[in-house]
């Protein structure tokens, strides 16, 4: 039987925590950084919380001859990458990590600390520039880069939108109930989902090319059904420093000093929502883990609830605080479909259906777009006196022509476009009919890295993460071969890597299943054999960048 569900809220003592919330001292280990006060102050913070949660859910009565995976939030770990801050708080805090190992390892010494960063930031790297590599020498523990794992499959009956699944084999122990696996997200905003909290943390646990299935207008829906194969046993969120603003481009600190932690990976970020100022309502993720029935109304939620108020993401490429930072960038887009209003007279467009347009593909290249613009921002002395003209969508359909809209709602066809003046730019798949008359195309759906280098060569801009103002460039370089040699290795050997890369606007199939299977929550499905022509299309579709 689950026990209660429960929500701790623990507040850390006031003082300044902003020093080495990126990147562990060099001194990590020694009685001075561990008599230091803020260090200090986390790991009481933390350990409180963890025992009230013990205390009322008695988990660590179920950690006998378990293994305890920890997996922080590495996505990018924004540290001396060639950026106006030398950090932002983009990842887990790794003083917080350390509170964390420190209390699980009362009970146990088997723990791995386990993360698949983003595309383009090698894992091993980010144990690295966080210090949690130390962490894990100083401990006597492993930490596993899971991009460089084999995967297993599986299927979800009750899935929506992600009904093949793979996962890592490592995380197999976790599936099946044998291994404890717990969760430790930043808290922050997002361009994609709102707020990227708890199950939100879970993307990370994704082979690269399964990331970008559904990433668009179903990833809400994908990232639910995700809950019917892995939930963490544990949710703890760190806030002792969060971040606002548009993730996973650069954040600003929030100094809201609470770490939030649960049984309940739903009710824990719902909470964590609400003392971030914004209404859970709004937030699309946790209304699909409602429908899915992953919450639980009857929650106990123990400690202060005072609101420390967050700036929401804004991923936005037409309003007017993007006009003002990029006034010569203009935005067409074209939607239908997906509830917006059919459309019989082009002088039904207004502003405001077009910023409905620009909502329907949330999970999609708009913010993907908004975070290369955000990073031009925060960029060291980065010119922003460019122009061109970027397209996104698949166009709206008035009387059987296509059609887009810029702001204003003024109408434009895909002849028109063809003769505007200046660089005109495509992003999606979705644009592929214009590809042939723009200047420059972003390839794939809402992959972070092609769009990222589509707007910046469009800007005729040097991306400041691939230049020498990155101070880990060479490290960069030198991980990405070695994901992909470390990869290919082990497809050599037959064993599978991701899934297919693939990324049209589909719902995969999967095998007709029994009416007892259908009942299942997950279902293993074995992967066909490594060899000959599938090996060598699955060689050619490894997306390391």
């Amino acid at each position: 039987m689950k026990a209660k569900s429960c929500v701790i809220i623990g507040r850390a003592p006031q003082m300044d925590y902003l020093q080495d919330y990126v990147q562990l001292p060099a001194n990590y280990g020694s009685p001075e950084y561990f008599s230091r006060p803020d260090v200090a102050a986390i790991r009481q913070t933390v350990h409180g919380a963890l025992h009230e949660l013990d205390i009322r859910t008695g988990f660590s009565g179920t950690l006998a001859d378990r293994r305890v995976f920890i997996k922080p939030n590495l996505v990018s770990v924004y540290h001396n990458l060639g950026l106006k801050e030398t950090e932002y708080p983009e990842s887990t805090d790794p003083r917080v990590m350390d509170a964390v190992i420190s209390f699980f390892y009362q009970y146990t010494r088997d723990i791995i600390i386990i993360e698949s960063s983003g595309k383009g930031m090698p894992t091993r790297l980010s144990f690295r520039l966080s210090g949690l590599d130390r962490v894990a020498r100083y401990y006597g523990i492993r930490c596993v880069a899971l991009e460089l794992e084999p995967v297993t499959r599986y299927i979800l009956p009750k899935a929506e939108v992600m009904k093949e699944v793979y996962l890592p084999s490592i995380m197999d122990e976790v599936v099946q109930g044998n291994a404890f696996y717990v969760s430790v997200p930043k808290m922050k905003t997002n361009l994609y989902t709102g707020v990227t909290l708890g199950f939100k943390n879970a993307m990370g646990i994704l082979p690269y090319n399964l990331r970008m299935r559904n990433h668009n207008h179903m990833l809400d829906k994908k990232l639910a059904d995700l809950l019917y194969l892995i939930e963490a046993d544990l949710t703890i969120i760190d806030g002792i420093i969060g971040g606002e603003g548009n993730t996973p481009a650069p954040v600003d600190p929030v100094h809201s000093n609470v770490i939030i932690c649960g049984n309940n990976t739903v009710e824990t970020d719902r909470c964590a929502t609400r003392l971030m100022g914004i209404n859970p309502t709004d937030i699309k993720l946790i209304k699909e883990a409602d429908n899915r029935g992953f919450n639980d109304e009857d929650v106990e939620i123990i400690g202060d609830q005072k609101v420390i108020p967050f700036r929401r993401a804004n991923p936005s490429l037409i309003d007017n605080e993007f006009t003002r930072d990029f006034p010569n960038v203009g935005t067409l887009i074209g939607f239908s479909g997906h509830g917006l209003p059919e459309i019989n007279d082009l002088a039904q467009v207004t502003p405001e259906l077009v910023q409905q347009m620009e909502s329907i593909c949330a999970g999609g290249c708009f913010a993907a777009a908004k975070t290369a613009f955000e990073v031009m921002k925060y960029s060291q002395g980065l010119d922003r006196n460019f122009s061109f003209t970027m397209i996104l969508g698949w166009g709206t359909r008035v009387n059987g022509d296509v059609w887009y809209f810029d702001k204003q709602g003024k109408a434009y066809s895909l002849e028109t476009i063809q003769t505007l003046p200046g660089k005109k730019l495509t992003l999606g798949e979705c644009t592929s009919k214009l590809k042939p008359y723009c200047d420059v195309n972003g390839e794939g759906c809402s992959s972070h890295t092609s769009t990222m280098i589509s707007i910046f060569k469009a800007a005729e801009r040097e991306i400041p993460f691939l230049s020498v103002k990155n101070k880990h460039l060479l490290s960069v370089a030198w991980e990405t071969i070695r994901i992909y040699l470390v990869k290919l290795g082990l497809m050599l050997h037959g064993a599978w890597v991701d899934c297919p890369y693939d990324t049209r606007d589909i719902i995969y199939p999967i095998p007709a299943l029994s009416e007892d299977q259908l009942r299942e929550n997950w279902l293993i499905l074995p992967l066909p054999s490594l060899q000959g022509k599938t090996l060598w299309r699955e060689i050619r579709s490894m997306k390391i960048l």
